[in-house]
This record gives structure tokens, sequence and C-alpha cells, in this order.
């Protein structure tokens, strides 16, 4: 943990401000883009710098399971320890969880399946995602790139998964091993590692 993060702990950022903050993410992210949310509120809020919010989600996009909710959690328990990382998920959870109920109660009832005029919404919308989901991207990637070696990992791993059609697994630890060569751990001047 960065001294700047804990010394936002210790300023005081409750369970129940990040539990709002994600259901307000989680609110007008219906339709994707959840992290492009996240960064915004949290980045306008002074709670992380861009740098750190790449860090949590490249953390939450390489570990299994729904991107969001791992964010939210890596966010929570970074700003407020365990009981943040619980309400964050549920911030994050609950506003999608009460409409899929809802979604599901009133479509299970249509026999033709959802009518063309909410079907033409549906795909503006998502239309719509892939540009918010961009703004979210788009800052990871300058960070990325402003690190040593950063560029040469992000066009082999674009290579290797959008040419090649590679596994991501075995692309993932190859690339982790790289990274881990071009930033390995040296030893400060004077200092035993």
């Amino acid at each position: 943990m960065t001294d700047t993060a804990l010394a936002r702990i210790q300023g005081g950022i409750s369970p129940g401000a990040l539990f709002q903050v994600f259901m307000g993410v989680a609110l007008v992210g219906i339709g994707g883009g959840l992290p492009a949310h996240a960064r915004r509120a949290l980045v306008a809020r002074g709670w992380m710098t861009d740098e750190e919010f790449a860090e949590v989600f490249t953390l939450a996009q390489l570990t299994p399971g729904p991107n969001a909710v791992n964010l939210a959690a890596m966010v929570g328990v970074r700003l407020s320890g365990k009981t943040g990382a619980v309400l964050a998920v549920a911030g994050i959870l609950l506003p999608g969880l009460l409409t899929m109920l809802a979604a599901s109660w009133v479509t299970l009832g249509l026999r033709d399946g959802l009518p063309d005029w909410l079907q033409s919404a549906l795909h503006g919308a998502a239309c719509a995602a892939i540009g918010v989901l961009l703004t979210a991207a788009i800052p990871v990637v300058k960070v990325g790139l402003g690190i040593r070696g950063g560029w040469l990992i992000a066009l082999l791993t674009w290579l290797a998964l959008g040419v090649l059609r590679l596994d991501l697994l075995p692309v993932l630890l190859i690339l982790l091993g790289v990274g881990l060569l071009i930033h390995h751990p040296r030893k400060p001047e004077g200092k035993p590692l």
C-alpha cells in the first residue's frame, strides 16, 4: 500500500462512501463501461490517481471472475480495508441484481421475445458502451506506454492474442516473465536487497 493510499484511509474514506460510489457507478454503468465510470468517480474525488487506478484495473483484469466486481473489491480494500471491499462489491452488484430480476420478471411473460424497438435501443446502448469502455482503457494504455518496455509488452500481447489468437494463460505467463525481466527489483545503491 502506498503512503498516499494509507493517508487517504486515515483521512476517512468510509465503507459507506464506497458503497454509495460503487452503487452510483453501477447505476450509470447499465449497458457496460463500469471500469470507465469507476475511474471517473475515483479520480474526480481524489481517491486515486490514474496510475493507482491503472494498477488495480490491471489486477482486476488478470484475476478470475467479473472484472467490475474484482475492481470494486480491490479499490475497496485499498481505500477502506476489508469492510470497504465488502461494501464496494455490494454497491456494484445490487443495482444490476435488482435490474436483472425485474427485467427477467417482465420478459418471462413475452411470447415473442423483446419488441423490435427495445432490441434496437439495446443495439445502440451496446455501441455507446464501447465508447464508454474506451474512456477507461485509454488512460490505462497511457500509463502502460509510459513505463519502461510497456509499448513492447502491449504490442506483443496484441500480436499474440489479437492476431495469432493464442490462448490467454500461456501468453499471460510468458509476458509476465518478460515484464519481470524488464522490471526486476534492483538493489538500491549501498543497500542490500
